[in-house]
C-alpha cells in the first residue's frame, strides 16, 4: 500500500506531510509515503523534494486518479500517451494511476524538461504544455509559491493552509 505512519518520517518530513494532508483534505498516511518518496526521488533526480511535491499539489491536489481533458493522468498529471515508454518498466500505461509510479515518471519528465529548457521556470512551463504554451498562465508562480510554503513548513514555521 502507498501509505506509512507519519511518525516514521523525520520531523521536517512529518510536518510537510501533515500540512499537505490538512491543506488538500487527504489522509496523512498516503501523503507521508509520497513525501518520503519525494525525498528519495530528490536524491536521484537532483530536484528539490518540495518542488516535486509542489508540482503534485498544483497538478492534482494529491488526488492520484485525476485525468485532464488533454489526457494527463495521475498525481503529477503526466501525459501518459506521450510518455508511454517511460511506463513500460512499470507494467505499461495503466501504471500512471499508481501514485509512486506516477511520481517516478513525472519526476523524470520534469527533470528532462528542466535540463532541456535550461532552468526550473522554463522546465515547469514546458511541463505544463510543451511548445503549445506560449505564455505563463500563473502556473510557474503557483508551483514555486507552493514549494516556498513547503520549505517554510519543513523549517518549522507556521504556514496557513488557506489559499
Amino acid at each position: 500500500a502507498t501509505a506509512m505512519n507519519v511518525r516514521d518520517l523525520p520531523t521536517h518530513q512529518a510536518a510537510v506531510a501533515n500540512w499537505l494532508a490538512r491543506k488538500y483534505k487527504v489522509a496523512p498516511e498516503p501523503v507521508a509515503a509520497l513525501v518520503a518518496e519525494a525525498h528519495v526521488l530528490s536524491r536521484s533526480s537532483k530536484l528539490p523534494a518540495h518542488l516535486i511535491l509542489a508540482v503534485m499539489a498544483i497538478e492534482s491536489s494529491f488526488h492520484p486518479y485525476v485525468q485532464s481533458q488533454a489526457g494527463a493522468q495521475g498525481l503529477m498529471q503526466v501525459m501518459t500517451d506521450i510518455h508511454a515508454q517511460k511506463y513500460e518498466k512499470y507494467g505499461g500505461k495503466l501504471a500512471a494511476f499508481d501514485p509512486l509510479t506516477n511520481m517516478r515518471v513525472g519526476t523524470r519528465v520534469l527533470q528532462e524538461y528542466i535540463k532541456l529548457k535550461g532552468g526550473v521556470e522554463e522546465g515547469l512551463l514546458f511541463y505544463l504544455g510543451g511548445d503549445m504554451v506560449q505564455s505563463d498562465t500563473g502556473y510557474v508562480a503557483k508551483v514555486l509559491a507552493e514549494q516556498a510554503k513547503l520549505d517554510q513548513v519543513a523549517a518549522g514555521q507556521k504556514v496557513s493552509t488557506q489559499p
